[in-house]
């Protein structure tokens, strides 16, 4: 795969193909392919020897491809990565215009990121990627991170741009208390204030689902009182930076891109690197599943899903949570539901085994507050399956869990 470049001769585009050709060197790509873009046929010679003049003077790295096409600038590098089966498009963040502590992105950047199926790398300072694509330090990333498929795609690019060298990775999110509460079955204090307990369970989901051990990346939840990607700029210039990693909505242009992505990209004064929700990313690292809930009402039709959550999970540190919803003034013998619970274990199973008596007005949303603050990677239920008139008038906790909960949900459903 090839990376494309755009050039338009100014000395911030240089500075991205000085980028382009040192990331492509590390990656041992084959060739780099440098796009200029004219709007007559006419102008085409002059460009021509200037995109050469410009390869001539930057040999090392792998061969430059120089191509001058009549065009629209943003079109045609799509048009480029989609043909090459490009991973990486490199463009400066503005051609001419510079203004406060770093260059505005300008037109051509915005046109491209939000409309392209590839990850695009809009340069404002080079050094710092310079020097980690040779080898002289390394890259300090913040990857935003968000419940979105592009977040994930962004995880997995982070992770491929790590395969080529030392990558130091801050994991920033913005919460809100009320709504981060709510996901835990917590009373959130203030409004306003930090609350450390949201805070703890934020940093140990964060680093979960980048993937890695716990210090393979450093989690940085952030209480949000206005624009999350105002917060994300300045967290990214409080852990002092290379480059903020973020996904894109793309919806129809970059205005609607979504509030998070937008105001990055015009504001950090950082490179960004915005990774689009439609692009195709290798997965390098699949999750992890270790623990467990099981949710169950203790009918022996319930605790069929007890042994899955077993198999789901390894012997050696896996940890398995069975839980019993009541309603909130349920008169009931709690140390008797506990060692009804413990009881459904499968017998010589060495793993760890939890029980919880939780109360709840609902049991969906029990059950979902109780896997997200326990920190499960998979909730197991089982269905009566029921269809029709039926459903509509009893519902169905399974069904209400799925929309209730961001893990995965493991529904068996009756034989």
């Amino acid at each position: 795969m090839a990376i494309i470049c755009g050039t338009d001769f100014s000395d911030a585009s240089k500075g991205a193909l000085e980028v382009a050709r040192a990331l492509a060197s590390q990656r041992g790509d084959r060739e780099l392919v440098l796009v200029h873009v004219v709007e007559r046929e006419d102008d085409a010679p002059r460009a021509r020897a200037s995109v050469d003049a410009m390869v001539e003077k930057g040999r090392s790295g792998p061969p430059v491809r120089t191509e001058v096409v009549v065009g629209a600038v943003d079109t045609t590098l799509i048009s480029f990565a989609e043909t090459e089966g490009s991973d990486l498009i490199v463009v400066a963040a503005s051609s001419r215009e510079r203004g406060g502590e770093g260059a505005h992105v300008g037109s051509t950047a915005e046109a491209v990121i939000s409309s392209t199926r590839v990850p695009v790398l809009v340069v404002r300072d080079p050094v710092p990627w310079l020097k980690f694509a040779r080898g002289e330090a390394p890259l300090r990333v913040m990857l935003g991170i968000d419940d979105s498929v592009a977040c994930e795609h962004g995880i997995q690019w982070t992770l491929a741009l790590r395969a080529h060298g030392p990558v130091d990775v801050v994991l920033g999110a913005v919460y809100y208390p009320d709504e981060a509460g709510e996901l835990y079955g917590l009373h959130a204090s203030s409004l306003v204030d930090r609350d450390p307990e949201i805070e703890r369970l934020l940093s140990r989901d964060l680093v979960r689902r980048f993937g890695g051990p716990a210090d393979d990346a450093v989690a940085r939840p952030r209480r949000g009182l206005g624009r999350i990607g105002d917060h994300l700029v300045e967290l990214a210039r409080e852990e002092e930076t290379d480059a903020i990693i973020v996904g894109t909505a793309q919806k129809t242009g970059l205005g609607r891109l979504g509030s998070v992505s937008s105001v990055v990209i015009h504001d950090a004064p950082q490179s960004v690197v915005c990774v689009p929700p439609n692009a195709i990313i290798p997965t390098l690292r699949v999750p992890n599943v270790t623990r467990a809930l099981v949710a169950t009402d203790l009918s022996q039709f319930a605790n069929r899903a007890v042994p899955f959550a077993f198999a789901l999970t390894p012997e050696a540190n896996g940890a398995v949570h069975l839980a019993h919803v009541v309603r909130p003034d349920a008169e009931i013998d709690e140390s008797e539901v506990a060692r009804q619970l413990f009881a459904l274990a499968p017998v010589g199973m060495t793993r760890e085994v939890q029980v919880h008596v939780v109360r709840g007005d609902d049991a969906a949303t029990a059950i979902a507050q109780t896997a997200a603050r326990l920190g499960v990677d998979v909730i197991c239920i089982a269905s009566h399956g029921r269809s029709g008139i039926t459903r509509a008038l009893v519902g169905s906790v399974a069904d209400r869990l799925l929309r209730a909960s961001r893990k995965p949900v493991l529904v068996l459903r009756p034989t």
